[in-house]
């Protein structure tokens, strides 16, 4: 695993970070470059993801660096993420229908449907290119965001499979893989996530933004031609009106009883955040097992997270210095609501302290944990980072409305504003 290429520790990321500093007033113009090294982006989507550095970090170090005006661009991508991430929290069943629909179709696609799918995951669609960025992915555990893009749609509008396996490929094998980001990315390709605007894969465009390795072998391009792709309609399933966002403290507040600081893979930076105070808590780290065989993540992920993990909760060692910790795998039969309730018996706290699981895989959990930890006479406090307090309800309607309002407030930080207080 190459942790300078793709981060996974807190030390590399910020590495990463002061090396690409300098590159950020050019992103704008390069960043649609699909070259075989990366060079042209951060490659810090992982760790933003698993938060070893925050968007917050990111945009106060890019801002103390350039003018707002020459690295609006890539601020903006950093707060994509925040934007997607609140207008699913806002619409947390257009997640629960997403994974229906993909157990739906594991169960019930025809038979030549599921067969072609793992034919063109597997990289053997024969389309030369497409087929090449199918086993990067495998092989790495990342694509640029173009060649996302232009992989998605040849899924969806030229192969004609279903969205929604596509889109839990991708979750089960990027290195990055954030619920929001990926589902919601996969929705807006096939036409869905703003109703009428289809992405689709064009050769023309790959022929301007791909490197001419990645296109010397011309095999099955024609299936590309600017003339034969046309847009699959795809049916809407879910439900996107906007509900309220749930409330959650920013601060897990002064208590005397023992308390139990969940450290899970939301966020890898606990001792940067308001759980910091937390006065000598039972650390917890629990190994999660996939629900089902079929969500196990692709090797390269599976790695890649388990040196994140293994990173935090290193330094949230080193911070809280514990009288008690429990760093366990998980795999031993019970539900990840069990083995906290379990814990909560053994070491005897009464409060559970983590931060925020937004909606996603481990969310998902989050009704049987609560219960199981009620019924063991636990409070289970999840607390939201300032920042996502700050955005996620900002993200009721389109990006750009959401950008129009961030974007002014962040031109303030010029003038020795903080990031957060011009958010907030």
């Amino acid at each position: 695993m190459d942790v300078e290429r793709f981060p996974a520790t807190r030390e590399s990321a910020q590495r990463r970070l002061a090396d690409f500093l300098p590159a950020c007033a050019r992103y704008s113009g390069t960043r649609n470059r699909v070259l075989t090294g990366h060079d042209d982006v951060s490659r810090l989507s992982a760790a933003i993801r698993a938060r070893l550095v925050t968007e917050e970090e990111v945009v106060r170090e890019v801002l103390a660096t350039h003018p707002f005006g020459p690295v609006e661009k890539f601020i903006q991508e950093v707060f994509w993420r925040s934007y997607w991430k609140g207008w699913l929290q806002l619409r947390p069943a257009v997640w629960t229908t997403f994974r229906r629909r993909v157990e739906h179709l594991r169960r019930e696609a025809p038979e030549p449907v599921r067969r072609r799918a793992e034919e063109v995951a597997a990289g053997r669609s024969g389309v030369a290119v497409m087929d090449r960025f199918a086993r990067e992915l495998l092989g790495t555990g990342y694509l640029h965001n173009h060649a996302r893009m232009w992989w998605a749609s040849f899924w969806i509008h030229v192969e004609g499979l279903p969205w929604e396996l596509g889109a839990d490929h991708f979750q089960r094998h990027l290195l990055d893989f954030d619920p929001a980001s990926n589902t919601l990315s996969w929705r807006w390709v096939a036409g869905l996530q703003t109703p009428g605007k289809t992405y689709l894969v064009r050769r023309s465009n790959l022929e301007k933004f791909a490197a001419p390795e990645l296109l010397a072998d011309a095999t099955g391009i024609g299936r590309l031609d600017d003339d034969r792709v046309r847009a699959v309609v795809v049916e809407e399933h879910a439900d996107t009106r906007p509900s309220s966002l749930a409330e959650r403290p920013e601060r897990p507040g002064e208590s005397e009883v023992a308390t139990g600081l969940w450290i899970h893979e939301e966020d890898g930076s606990v001792e940067l955040s308001s759980l910091a105070a937390l006065r000598n808590p039972i650390l917890l780290h629990i190994g999660i097992p996939p629900a089902d065989a079929d969500d196990e993540p692709g090797p390269v992920a599976r790695v890649w997270r388990d040196r994140a993990v293994g990173d935090a909760w290193g330094r949230a060692n080193a911070h809280f210095d514990p009288d008690r910790w429990e760093n366990c795998a998980g795999d031993g039969g019970d539900s990840l609501a069990q083995t906290l309730a379990g814990l909560a018996g053994e070491h005897g706290f009464r409060r559970l302290v983590s931060a925020e699981l937004a909606v996603g895989p481990l969310a998902d959990q989050r009704d049987e944990i609560r219960k199981a930890l009620a019924d063991e006479g636990v409070e289970w406090i999840e607390v939201r980072r300032p920042w996502d307090a700050a955005l996620w309800p900002l993200a009721r309607k389109g990006f750009f409305d959401f950008w129009d309002r961030v974007g002014r407030r962040l031109r303030k930080t010029c003038e020795g504003t903080s990031v957060l207080e011009v958010l907030r």
